[in-house]
């Protein structure tokens, strides 16, 4: 298996692989809940948040980016600024709305300490379960722990939680993200339209092996 750090020839495909893997993800389907927005060919609703992440120089994929992980170094460094890029449309209002709300919550359940941040770990659907995201993931904790560093993660249900756990991650925090003022598509998820609490969320933290409790 061929790990490499992605480029930005690689946008599209990160980005179509990573909104497939994420299809019924309920936080990606409340930021995103209408079908035809998110499902595009390209996978569009991720590629201004990708080609950032890829500036961080951090983003790691299988050869045939059909597995992905994209790694927010130590201190949560910001993506420079790409001078050649058209000045983006501003989201609309229910977007900004949701991110408004998501982004405290997360920031309250962030590690104090320097740390790895796994922003996201997705493989197409069409070659899960070989063991894609298991080998993304140990090249990072390789380095994670020759540094001393713990590895952050946030994730949304328990059969992810008990992946990581099975890749030594522990819960630090779980926690509820509200609605706010707009009646979102979350029911296909088994949630009540009407209802005031939207997605749920654990933390985790792997911390480097002499650190472990």
């Amino acid at each position: 298996m061929i790990l490499r750090r992605a480029t930005d020839d690689d946008l599209i495909r990160l980005c179509v692989t990573a909104t497939r893997a994420f299809a019924e993800d309920p936080i990606m389907r409340w930021l995103w809940p209408d079908d035809a927005q998110y499902l595009t060919p390209t996978g569009d609703v991720l590629h201004r948040a990708m080609a950032g992440w890829i500036r961080l120089g951090e983003v790691w994929c299988t050869d045939d980016v059909a597995a992905l992980a994209v790694w927010i170094p130590p201190g949560r460094p910001e993506p420079a600024v790409d001078p050649d890029a058209p000045e983006p449309p501003a989201p609309p209002a229910d977007l900004q709305e949701r991110f408004g709300i998501l982004g405290p919550r997360m920031d309250e359940h962030t590690p104090v300490e320097e740390h790895w941040y796994l922003q996201l770990l997705a493989t197409h659907p069409d070659w899960q379960r070989q063991g894609l995201g298991a080998a993304l993931m140990a090249s990072m904790f390789e380095r994670a722990d020759a540094e001393g560093l713990p590895v952050h993660l946030e994730t949304q249900t328990m059969v992810n939680v008990a992946y990581y756990r099975r890749h030594g991650f522990d819960v630090t925090a779980e926690f509820d993200i509200p609605t706010g003022s707009h009646t979102h598509r979350f029911s296909s998820f088994g949630a009540d339209p009407s209802a005031e609490i939207g997605p749920h969320m654990w933390t985790m933290l792997r911390r480097v092996p002499d650190a472990r409790i």
